[in-house]
């Protein structure tokens, strides 16, 4: 994982979260859930968490967790209307010394077109407008006697261009699954 060019937005949420895990305030508003230690937020659909949680307009939420990185995985449900995918890269941050302090994992919420009533497929499946940026710090970035809140995941969940559009900023912001990453997923279904 090498330096990247950062997004300026990416850099302000790796400091706000900095801040909030040596225990001083968050200073956007935001939402803490006490969520599943696996599944985390995927549990919910983007309407879902804009029903439950605050922010300063529709497009936008900031959700701040407490959970393992390590277990989170996809939640997906037959009776779930669709499901978050993560892109398998992760994106480094970095400070102005060069150290990493931590990653972003970047997901679109994806969802079955089942308007006809026929069973979901991965043919059916559409990627939505909605991204999760998940913010977490690099284990030895902060030495353990700073850190006063453990395991803490910042998502920000946005509102942002589909994936078919021809906007080059932030790495494309978009993720395009092949058709064997659908297939793996839609079988995770059946077992």
């Amino acid at each position: 994982m090498g330096k990247s060019n950062d997004h300026p937005m990416d850099k302000e949420m790796m400091k706000n979260l900095v801040k909030y895990v040596i225990g001083k305030p968050f200073p956007r508003k935001h939402t803490v859930m006490d969520v599943d230690d696996v599944y985390g937020i995927r549990v919910f659909s983007p309407s879902q968490i804009l029903e439950s949680t605050k922010g300063t307009n529709n497009n936008t939420r900031l959700l701040i967790t407490f959970q393992n990185r390590e277990n989170c995985k996809i939640f997906d449900s037959k009776e779930a209307p669709g499901f978050w995918k993560s892109t398998p890269k992760l994106k480094g941050i970095f400070d102005a010394n060069k150290r990493h302090i931590g990653n972003i994992k970047i997901g679109w919420y994806y969802y079955y077109n089942v308007d006809d009533g026929r069973d979901k497929s991965s043919s059916r499946l559409r990627q939505s407008e909605w991204q999760i940026r998940e913010y977490y710090l690099a284990p030895t970035y902060l030495p353990q006697s700073k850190v006063e809140r453990k395991n803490v995941l910042l998502t920000m969940m946005i509102k942002a261009k589909a994936a078919n559009n021809n906007d080059k900023s932030d790495d494309k912001m978009q993720i395009v699954l092949d058709k064997q990453e659908i297939m793996q997923s839609l079988q995770c279904l059946q077992l």
